[in-house]
């Protein structure tokens, strides 16, 4: 049984990148990975502009007029740049390109307008309340490396920069399925022994979230035929994600179908909870995961071993975030195996605080509705009391 961050790095190490990329316009890049660098088509801001509502004018032009000038002309959105008349000042609106000749804008809260004319302070100084051009970013200026997932920020950067498609990777194609005799859907009478079926459902939108495409492979009868039926079209996908069936017990018929048609490179992993998890490949293309039946082992293993492949996949690199926090309760235990405590995580006063929620059993979905972090209890530690600094990991979906 080997650590997890032994595991981490077979994983990582064995996967075998994207090499296809397509071209998709903006709008259809959210959660896509870019497959080539970008730069900037354009100056932003692309002139000088203002910065406010106000009044345009030459500081030199104020100050020979003891601040009082003329108003002659306005600079609205949309308008092409004007020439500031000599001695006089323009009235200009937020984002309004700035007149030719003009170095300064005095905001309308800042000034007295009377009959045509308009009175400016004294503090009026070259520069204020001016956006120059290019003082975001330069035409040319690298925005994004190859491999940044998209989000809606960055769609916003990109489309202010005028780029409108890119070149991204495509997709993970996922095959995601649930085995267990006992399994049923959600919505449907349970017969005695039946539990509803939970994995499939979360596996399958975290994937989608993380931008795979992910095909249902439903819930698989505890039979050997069936697994056999549900890997024959395995090189189709690049992941195979199935939970259940990945421990020694008579009916864990899964990890032996895997190994009858691929290569498993690891089983188990010292870590709580989520020990029995294999990993390997189907031919040249399809990387597969077994994953634990519980519930909490399942969505453990997704979060630490899927999703970083699955992101690795698509030539990124994902950063999970481990930030220090102060434990509300006590927890002890019996060293031996890394953990992960379902946490409720908060801040009070400025501090980082993390309880530990009770119902830490691998079958325990009630947690997860106050669940928003977890605490990571390295494999050496006994735990760890109230107040003490642990480490935890915020969940974010």
């Amino acid at each position: 049984m080997i650590s997890l961050e032994e595991a981490q790095a077979a994983i990582l190490g064995a996967i075998r990148p994207a090499r296809d990329t397509e071209v998709v316009p903006l709008e259809q890049a959210l959660t896509r990975y870019l497959a080539e660098p970008l730069q900037a088509r354009v100056d932003h801001p692309g002139f000088d502009n203002s910065m406010m509502d106000g009044y345009a004018l030459k500081v030199a032009d104020a100050r020979a007029h003891d601040f009082v000038l003329p108003v002659t002309g306005e600079s609205s959105c949309g308008d092409a740049p004007k020439a500031l008349t000599p001695g006089s000042a323009m009235r200009i609106y937020t984002g309004a390109p700035l007149p030719e000749g003009a170095d300064a804008v005095v905001i309308q809260e800042d000034v007295e307008i009377q009959a045509g004319r308009v009175r400016l302070p004294a503090a009026v100084a070259i520069g204020d309340n001016i956006r120059r051009r290019g003082e975001d970013y330069r035409m040319g200026e690298a925005l994004y490396a190859p491999g940044r997932r998209l989000n809606p920020l960055d769609l916003a950067l990109l489309g202010s920069a005028g780029i409108d498609r890119v070149s991204v990777y495509r997709r993970a194609r996922a095959l995601v399925a649930s085995t267990g005799d006992e399994l049923v859907p959600p919505g449907r009478a349970l017969a005695p022994g039946q539990i509803y079926e939970s994995n499939r459902l979360a596996i399958s939108a975290q994937l989608r979230a993380l931008g795979a495409e992910v095909i249902d492979g439903g819930i698989v009868a505890d039979d050997a035929a069936a697994l056999r039926a549900l890997l024959a079209r395995s090189g189709e996908y690049d992941f195979v994600v199935t939970s259940g069936g990945a421990s020694v017990g008579d009916h864990d018929l899964v990890k032996q179908a895997f190994d009858e048609i691929g290569t498993i490179q690891l089983w188990k992993v010292r870590i709580k909870p989520g020990k029995p998890i294999a990993f390997g490949h189907i031919g040249s293309r399809t990387h597969f995961f077994v994953l634990p039946g519980n519930p909490v082992s399942s969505l453990v293993t997704y979060k630490f071993f899927v999703e970083p492949a699955v992101t690795g996949w698509h030539h990124a690199t994902l950063r999970q975030w481990q930030l220090s926090a102060t434990a509300e309760t006590a927890f002890r235990r019996r060293p031996g195996r890394t953990e992960f405590l379902r946490a409720r995580l908060r801040t009070e006063n400025g501090r980082l605080l993390a309880e530990p929620l009770s119902g830490q059993g691998s079958h325990m979905v009630g947690a997860l509705r106050h669940t928003n972090g977890f605490i990571r209890v390295e494999a050496e530690s006994e735990g760890f009391a109230a107040g003490d600094v642990v480490s935890v990991i915020p969940l974010e979906f």
